[in-house]
């Protein structure tokens, strides 16, 4: 049985870390938020148990305390016996501590006597009065970022100075995008003070020797998205993509001048404390959708936002009409006006008297995402992929948040509204009011040269009646 503490125990002489997981704890010193993540099979489970270990022994030896307890969470019950606590009564020693009903496995006391409490983020609001000196989250991805930011006024410890948040991850599930925004994109909040601190591990299945021949052979077999997502962990594909036909190369575009000409609609998706979802669409002759500006804000009024929109639009663009979450035409009683109402009064008011055409969006969603599978669709024009649709890259919302939309696990066919499927929904609205092109003054002569030919045909055509 070893003696004493980590230090003569030798963490090495019975945890067989591979060199990437020996990497990722290496990692572990010098930050605090530190995400081990990408492929399936990296052996990110068994890192986080055996951390969790590793961090209760590194407080007892650095600090001399006693009963700190850090937690290791999954996302519900069923992932955190299956991930965990089946394995734990077989994979940590008896020497090493006891393990009990309650979900806790606690050091012997001459480790610290630390425990490593096994829970799940159901409801994170019943760790209200819990302090953690480290908190694990085994499948990150699986939470959205309220669950992260919750957890983040949990981790505390008295005496501790450098707790840690370590989670292990793959591509996908709801929280894909607010992940890889913080630990891959380093694209954070205004107020963030820590972004310094936040650091990324990626992990594929070629890191674990461990893996057997026949499930790395599994993986190289799947589909190229899937391949490229569980095998390489590539986090711009993923198991449950919604829409998997987005490719950043085929449905981006550099910004340039609107035409004139062009019909220009533009789109909403209203919320308050959720964001509000407001794009700027304009059909080429061809017709080709656009969506050149948008506007992604939360905490405004229908009022304030109508007045931001109005100023946000060019007087030299003709807008055709706006089209809108058909929700916000719900009136609570009879002397409030419906949201859509407030918009209308509140353009009249500030165009001077012009009344705003204000289309009621279709929210047949599963058409509504057929009819924008469709848009995606690639073609080829002059050699190149091309789709219906085309968004400008400074739309950086939409072009953040459309990737990241998974399968609804229940309503299979419908996408995941616990996503943010604000922009999506916006553009959505678009699509279905089924914006045609405007008829330019060349289309328009086409047209009607096509019409006078037509008619001289059918003058031609008519069948000859003799008369007498």
């Amino acid at each position: 049985m070893p003696e004493e503490t980590d230090e003569k125990v030798k963490f090495s002489d019975f945890v067989k870390w591979t060199p990437k997981q020996k990497q990722a704890s290496d990692a572990v010193k010098l930050y605090k938020y530190l995400l081990y993540g990408g492929a399936m099979g990296g052996g990110k489970s068994y890192w986080l148990r055996w951390m969790g270990i590793k961090l209760l022994m590194y407080y007892f030896q650095k600090y001399g305390l006693v009963g700190v307890v850090g937690g290791l969470f999954c996302e519900d019950y069923p992932a955190l016996k299956d991930r965990h606590l089946s394995k734990v009564k077989f994979e940590f020693p008896p020497w090493l501590g006891i393990y009990t009903a309650d979900h806790n496995f606690t050091l012997a006391p001459e480790y610290g006597g630390g425990t490593l409490a096994f829970r799940n983020l159901d409801d994170v609001s019943k760790y209200q009065s819990s302090e953690f000196a480290f908190e694990l989250v085994d499948e990150l991805t699986k939470d959205p970022k309220e669950v992260f930011d919750f957890l983040r006024t949990r981790l505390r410890w008295p005496g501790i100075e450098d707790t840690k948040f370590l989670a292990g991850t793959n591509p996908g599930g709801i929280g894909h995008t607010w992940v890889k925004d913080m630990w891959l994109d380093h694209k954070f909040d205004v107020n963030e003070k820590e972004a310094e601190q936040f650091f990324f591990i990626p992990a594929k299945a070629e890191d674990n020797p461990y893996l057997s021949k026949s499930y790395y052979t599994s993986l190289e077999s799947l589909p190229e998205g899937l391949r490229k997502a569980f095998l390489e962990g590539d986090w711009d594909l993923f198991k449950g993509q919604y829409f998997a036909e987005w490719r950043r190369d085929i449905h981006t575009c550099t910004p340039f001048q609107i035409p004139v000409d062009w019909k220009k609609i533009i789109t909403i998706d209203y919320g308050f404390s959720a964001p509000s979802a407001v794009y700027w669409c304009a059909v080429s002759p061809d017709g080709i959708v656009y969506v050149y500006r948008e506007l992604y804000i939360t905490e405004q009024t229908f009022s304030d936002l109508t007045k931001l929109i109005v100023a946000m639009t060019p007087e030299s663009e003709e807008i055709k009409y706006w089209v809108a979450d058909p929700s916000i035409w719900a009136k609570k009683g009879e002397s409030i006006l419906s949201g859509a109402e407030i918009i209308q009064d509140k353009y009249k008011d500030l165009k001077k008297g012009n009344s705003l055409m204000l289309l009621q969006g279709n929210n047949d969603r599963l058409n509504g995402w057929r009819v924008m599978r469709e848009y995606l669709k690639p073609f080829m024009q002059e050699d190149k992929l091309t789709a219906k649709l085309q968004v400008f890259t400074t739309c950086e919302n939409f072009i953040r948040t459309l990737p990241s939309l998974i399968y609804d696990p229940i309503r299979i066919e419908d996408l995941d509204s616990d996503g943010e499927d604000h922009p999506a929904d916006s553009v959505r609205y678009g699509l279905m009011s089924e914006p045609q092109p405007a008829m330019t003054a060349d289309k328009l002569r086409e047209l009607n040269f096509k019409r006078r030919m037509q008619k001289n045909k059918d003058k031609t055509n008519r069948p000859f009646r003799m008369v007498g």
